[in-house]
């Protein structure tokens, strides 16, 4: 058994809100981290942490976790877990996967974002590098099977070459949604190169000097180039989509993998043609379960889990970066820039009120 445990106790941590467990597809449970790691036979849910006595009684009630402690130092040092679900505030998220990764923990499924600065980013990308450690994200999308679907009937090459990548998921903060939608062009563009990208913002609150946003943005308009001309997109519209569009045809995950809608030229007129295929999902768990599962398997050995990880860890590096980029590039009105041009003091706070993203 692979000793686990969770850093943080709240919404993502221990406890599903009730709205999404109302709203979301099948796709997306187990959510929770605590719930996820509980429900992998491979996994002992070792110990909870979280600094408010309350929250943490409530999620060691609630999972039957006898090892209930306020500072994760202390889960680190007498539990040595070598899988950690992280699932704090940002702020200080990245001291907290170096300090588990020096405590011998190898396996880590973090919330996103991943941190507030370029430095911190520079600093967990080294990490990142080394082939013994195997990082997983909250944006989760990338590894339900509606979503591997649609890819591969757009790669399939009946609709052509893939042009257009867009997301939509409302008017969403920069920090809060759509490290969600940079994940899924990312993941969608496969090993397609950023060249550049480019972004208009709203409520850009900046901390006295241009390097430092204390507010969590909202994208108005974003695009991510890469250098066989295809773009992804991220717009306001709603819903919540991932549009695969093709010279001849689109595919498209719909309602947050709730179906999966193809649209393919006419042969008689000069609109497309719409349908809804019908999707039948398996009855295993997806959600977080799939995350851990992937981490399970790399720290078993798997050759193919640790190659497909290697991906995921290279994303959710580029993924914060094109966070930070979107910002310079508003900041030079809108530019189109290279992920090579963000200003290196950089620090987004993503704070809404007196809270942090």
């Amino acid at each position: 058994m692979i000793k686990a445990a969770v850093i943080g106790c709240g919404r993502m941590g221990a406890f599903t809100s009730e709205s999404v467990k109302r709203s979301a597809p099948p796709c997306w449970f187990p959510l929770a981290h605590a719930e996820a790691m509980a429900a992998h036979p491979a996994v002992d849910l070792a110990a909870l942490c979280d600094p408010d006595p309350a929250q943490l009684e409530r999620a060691r009630a609630a999972y039957g976790v006898q090892a209930g402690l306020a500072d994760y130092h202390t889960v680190l040092s007498t539990i040595r877990p070598a899988l950690v679900g992280i699932a704090t505030r940002t702020p200080g998220r990245a001291r907290i996967i170096e300090e588990c990764i020096a405590a011998g923990t190898r396996a880590l499924h973090v919330e996103k974002p991943l941190c507030n600065t370029v430095a911190e980013l520079d600093a967990l990308a080294s990490l990142f590098e080394r082939p013994d450690i195997h990082v997983s994200y909250g944006a989760i999308r990338r590894l339900f099977r509606i979503y591997h679907y649609a890819r591969e009937l757009a790669g399939s090459g009946q609709f052509g070459r893939l042009l257009d990548i867009r997301v939509s998921m409302g008017a969403g903060a920069l920090y809060w949604t759509h490290p969600h939608s940079v994940d899924l062009i990312l993941w969608a563009a496969g090993d397609r190169r950023v060249t550049g990208v480019q972004a208009r913002l709203a409520n850009v609150e900046l901390g006295g000097i241009t390097s430092h946003v204390v507010s969590d943005p909202v994208i108005e308009g974003a695009s991510i180039w890469f250098d066989d001309g295809t773009v992804g997109h991220i717009g306001r519209a709603i819903g919540a989509d991932l549009v695969l569009s093709c010279e001849a045809g689109e595919v498209a995950v719909v309602n947050d993998g709730d179906s999966i809608s193809i649209s393919t030229s006419p042969t008689n007129g000069p609109y497309p043609k719409r349908s809804i295929l019908e999707w039948q999902a398996e009855q295993v768990p997806e959600g977080t379960y799939a995350a851990i599962d992937q981490l399970v398997r790399c720290l078993a050995g798997e050759a193919e889990a640790q190659t497909i990880n290697a991906t995921i860890k290279r994303d959710i590096i580029v993924g914060q970066r094109i966070l930070f980029a979107f910002v310079q590039s508003h900041l030079e009105k809108s530019r189109l820039i290279s992920l090579q041009e963000v200003n290196p003091s950089m620090r987004i706070d993503a704070r809404s009120g007196l809270r942090a993203a």
